[in-house]
């Protein structure tokens, strides 16, 4: 495969996975640590938004760089909902082999929501 299939791969399995159709997902083995905590931010945020900003690869990989928005309406890691609407940037870099993500990491801007929504207190 080349660095366009792969790419291909990648948003195929982004657009399924934040329309909250998990299957295609579970297909990946990369994709587990995602898995688990997918239930925790659409609960949190359940009216959450997902456009892919951009993407580029080399060989296997993969980087995709995602704009989220949502409303905090559920508890997210044990915070009460606040009624924020907030937005942020996850970026993920997955490893594309044999039309499967093996190798999934993201950096999902989690300490800068946690920070938003008053989880905790901002540095300094």
């Amino acid at each position: 495969m080349d660095a366009a299939d792969n790419e291909q791969i990648a948003r195929d399995l982004i657009t399924e996975l934040w329309a909250g159709k998990t299957d295609a997902a579970k297909e990946h083995p990369g994709y587990w640590n995602t898995l688990h905590t997918f239930g925790i931010l659409r609960a949190g945020f359940p009216d959450l938004t997902v456009t892919m900003e951009r993407q580029l690869s080399v060989g296997d990989i993969v980087v995709t760089q995602l704009g989220l928005a949502g409303t905090h309406q559920g508890p997210f890691f044990s915070t009460a909902p606040t009624g924020e609407r907030v937005e942020w940037t996850i970026v993920y870099v997955d490893t594309v082999r044999d039309g499967k993500v093996v190798e999934h990491a993201s950096g999902d801007g989690w300490l800068d929501l946690l920070i938003r929504i008053g989880a905790i207190p901002p540095p300094g």
